[in-house]
């Protein structure tokens, strides 16, 4: 029986596609181990995939990242990416490391499966492949690794279009590396060589690249092309969970019954201990318009919503495969997951985010045509609302999340991905 282990930071963001992998593999009839956090448990037993935690000094719960790092909330958007860098993820890298080569010996595993934030995988790639399983990289965020077509990853600059500005995101990648990244690198080497004896022989987002195999977790007409690296890329689409099989519409579904435009407003299930940042202030502008407002909280009681409106329906959570259908525009912070899941029903976007990935999000949106980016984490109801009448009133953007809509429908990420993973391990 082929064997794989899977690895993830315990961020649900990470690890639910991993889960959702591990699930198609065990189907076929493969042994599957996952490496993440305890918190995911019972999660992977039920899938039938084998647990292995993480060493407690890696491992954290997502919803107390606070007590985990602390001084991580109180920086602003680009600080706490660059805090994220270093601490979140290259400061484990040699206990996960150490993890995963335990792992490999204890249930002689024929390939690793990483998701990109995972970077105790990268002293595993620099050894030879003769001294290693095969190892596949699966990006479930946007695409991070350095190109020459691109600017760094982070504050959602565009991609090269001339050769002049090409040169410029060589400089600014050179920026990122050897400055606003450079501690993280450090923390990075410094782990690598105390479990190889040398430095990583990449940069640490980079890592992905070395792997034998990259799956990028959406499709091409949502990612930037790379000339220089796109060779080595499998576009697959995005893993998006189903609607629960025992799923109920809500007592006030049938309010979805309506002429007036529907207007979903989310904050996800990670950055929502702030509504004031995007769900209020979406509720301030449509409260009175014509149209119905749907705010899911994402698992905060629904009076952490403080406005009220004839025309507002809060919600813990509305399973999207049900609701989306029934929608004609998103209003997100940007999460990867949400942003797929309404171009998967061909929604169109008003994205305002700016921790994590979210502006990097927002930039290829913008660039998709799919919706409208705004370059702030905290809009204004006047910016917010003059952005979603325009995506409403504009049938451009619909079309242009119709035709995304079109390729995702084309791809299935858990078919091509567990076809490979039979190719390589048999």
């Amino acid at each position: 029986m082929q064997s794989v282990l899977l690895c993830s930071a315990p961020l649900t963001g990470h690890v639910q596609p991993m889960l959702a992998i591990g699930r198609r593999l065990v189907e076929s009839g493969t042994d599957v181990t996952i490496l993440t956090g305890r918190k995911f448990r019972e999660r992977a037993e039920r899938s039938g995939i084998r647990f292995q935690p993480l060493p407690s000094t890696c491992d954290y719960d997502e919803s107390r990242l606070d007590d985990h790092f602390p001084g991580r909330g109180r920086r602003p958007a680009f600080l706490r990416s660059r805090f994220d860098a270093e601490h979140m993820f290259a400061a484990p890298l040699a206990e996960q490391y150490r993890a995963i080569d335990e792992a490999i010996d204890a249930f002689d595993v024929d390939l690793v499966l990483a998701e990109n934030l995972f970077m105790g995988t990268l002293p595993l790639v620099e050894r030879p492949v003769s001294d290693r399983p095969k190892v596949f990289a699966v990006c479930t965020s946007p695409l991070m690794a350095t190109s020459v077509d691109t600017a760094p990853f982070g504050p959602g600059l565009p991609p090269a279009a001339s050769g002049l500005r090409k040169t410029v995101n060589g400089l600014l990648n050179t920026g990122a590396r050897k400055l606003v990244l450079r501690r993280a690198q450090q923390v990075a080497d410094a782990g690598t060589r105390s479990v190889t004896g040398r430095g990583a022989a990449t940069f640490l987002l980079d890592w992905p690249l070395l792997a034998d195999k990259v799956f990028v977790l959406t499709t091409p007409g949502f990612e930037y092309p790379r000339s220089d690296i796109g060779d080595r890329l499998s576009f697959v689409g995005p893993i998006l969970p189903p609607a629960p099989a025992d799923s109920a519409v809500p007592p006030w579904w049938t309010r979805l019954d309506t002429d007036r435009p529907v207007v979903l407003v989310t904050q996800g299930t990670l950055d929502n201990d702030d509504l004031s940042r995007l769900i209020e202030p979406t509720i301030d502008a449509l409260a009175g318009q014509d149209v119905l407002i749907v705010a899911t909280t994402g698992g905060r009681p629904v009076d952490a919503v403080r406005r009220n409106a004839p025309n507002l329906i809060v919600s813990e959570f509305v399973p999207f495969d049900l609701l989306l259908p029934r929608v004609d525009v998103m209003v997100t912070n940007g999460g990867w997951g949400g942003v797929h899941f309404a171009l998967a029903h061909g929604v169109p976007i008003v994205v305002a985010g700016s921790t994590e990935d979210k502006a990097e999000v927002g930039a290829r949106l913008e660039r998709a045509g799919a919706g409208l980016r705004i370059r702030s984490g905290r809009p204004s109801s006047a910016v917010l609302g003059r952005a979603i009448d325009e995506v409403i009133s504009n049938s451009h953007y619909r079309s242009r999340a119709e035709e995304l809509q079109r390729e995702l429908g084309e791809l299935d990420s858990l078919d091509a991905i567990s076809r490979q993973v039979d190719a390589r391990t048999t």
